[in-house]
């Protein structure tokens, strides 16, 4: 089999090119956006405050959203519910997952905007904040969460959020416990302020099969109504994320080590965890990013080229001598199901979406031209 070529996909619109990802030991994400926004139409929502072309939207009749919303706009993980049943008002809520959030930056891109343009734009409707999230990753990494988890066991966490809960996943190697995806949260899925802190390597590699990067944890706050709120304006008026992360973290919760053996008894004395001090001193310089997320389509790809096609040379190769071709029977009989149709239909729209951002950025140059 001839040798991999990385650039038989690379013309695929809306798939990352151009954007560098973030490798950096420390860096910032907006890995939740959930906005309420009122008295707008549907398509100023999408064109006006999104600012994604109208077509490129799948607008359905009235699907299942969350709790007392329908979907009726959607495009990836960028989604547009309506209001149903007691929730009732004149508008609309957007919802981008962390994924959606990834899927969103490349209209950011396309637009030559960040999160901070976005913001604000959005912040001069009528609107609210449900929910924010700001994830941290950390690649160096500064913490173990296996031993964070057994601090938090033993005490050693100061924190003015009472609820605390871990899990943790693992196996016995050589009759030793190696810990592999542990998550620490601490506070209550309900409260305006959450922390979850995770291996987030172990998670992609079990729920996707990626590439496992042990040296991957994310730290996640999570922002909910009148904080969210606070977080956004905070945000806009300052657009400093080292700082707003460092000052929801340090006035919450602290790790702690034992103190001398008689030095003190009280935990408030008890000296900080070295490596909890060491994060907090690299966070002061963290930026905010964007990771533009590659479309699934590469991801089969890739797929297709380890697992598959070692099968199809070996039908090939019999096509020669029985003169029967397999592998276009396959694909003759093939249908594809509901996942890979959506692969096919967001490739059609992603072609309209790189040739759009191509007329753009030609017209930016020309007018830079005539100037």
């Amino acid at each position: 089999m001839e040798e991999r070529n990385g650039d038989f996909l690379s013309e695929l619109p809306y798939t990352n090119r151009g954007v560098i990802r973030q490798k950096e030991e420390l860096s910032a994400l907006i890995d939740w956006c959930q906005i309420t926004i009122k008295d707008v139409s549907l398509e100023e929502v999408i064109e006006q405050v999104l600012r994604i072309p109208y077509e490129l939207m799948e607008v359905t009749d009235y699907q299942k959203g969350i709790a007392e919303h329908e979907l009726v706009a959607v495009f990836d993980n960028i989604k547009v519910l309506k209001p149903t049943g007691k929730a009732q008002y004149q508008g609309f809520q957007i919802l981008m997952s962390g994924s959606g959030c990834r899927n969103y930056e490349n209209f950011l891109q396309l637009n030559e905007e960040t999160w901070f343009d976005f913001l604000k734009r959005v912040s001069g409707y009528h609107v609210n904040f449900p929910r924010i999230d700001l994830a941290i990753d950390d690649r160096k990494p500064y913490l173990k969460i296996p031993e964070l988890i057994q601090r938090t066991k033993e005490g050693l966490l100061s924190s003015k959020m009472r609820e605390v809960d871990f899990h943790d996943s693992g196996e016995l190697k050589e009759e030793v416990y190696q810990s592999k995806g542990g998550s620490l949260y601490i506070g209550s899925s309900a409260s305006n302020l959450r922390f979850v802190f995770y291996e987030k390597g172990y998670e992609q590699n079990r729920k996707y099969g990626k590439e496992l990067e042990e040296n991957w944890n994310r730290y996640e706050l999570r922002f909910r109504q009148e904080t969210a709120v606070s977080v956004v304006q905070e945000l806009l008026k300052y657009q400093d994320v080292a700082g707003l992360a460092m000052e929801v973290l340090n006035s919450k919760i602290r790790f702690l080590e034992y103190p001398p053996e008689g030095t003190t008894t009280r935990k408030r004395l008890y000296p900080t965890y070295g490596a909890w001090a060491e994060l907090m001193k690299g966070i002061g310089k963290v930026k905010l990013t964007m990771q533009p997320q590659e479309k699934s389509l590469q991801r089969v790809w890739d797929w297709l080229e380890r697992s598959v096609a070692p099968s199809l040379k070996l039908f090939a190769e019999l096509r020669k001598i029985e003169k029967k071709d397999y592998i276009g029977n396959l694909i003759e009989n093939g249908e594809m199901n509901i996942t890979q149709r959506k692969l096919y239909d967001d490739y059609i729209k992603a072609r309209y979406f790189d040739e759009r951002g191509r007329e753009h950025r030609k017209g930016v140059a020309e007018s830079e031209r005539i100037l």
